[in-house]
């Protein structure tokens, strides 16, 4: 069975990025700032979750751009 892919819009503390990396596939954005609307939508296509700080929106189009396969934000 393939590991889930999660898409991480900021870094967070490694006890919790170690969490996220074992259980599957995690897409961190690096920087600092929050991600830009576009780079949000590119990287929640076909993701299994999200993993969002309160500054990175997650609407209906991040939901619809992720499809039917998100499970968890």
């Amino acid at each position: 069975m393939a590991q889930p892919r999660i898409f991480v819009t900021r870094r967070i503390p490694e006890p919790g990025m170690q969490m996220v990396q074992d259980y599957g596939q995690a897409t961190v954005w690096p920087e600092e700032l929050p991600p830009p609307r576009d780079t949000v939508l590119a990287d929640a296509a076909g993701k299994d979750g999200i993993l969002s700080l309160l500054t990175t929106p997650i609407d209906r189009e991040v939901m619809e751009r992720a499809g039917a396969g998100l499970k968890v934000i």
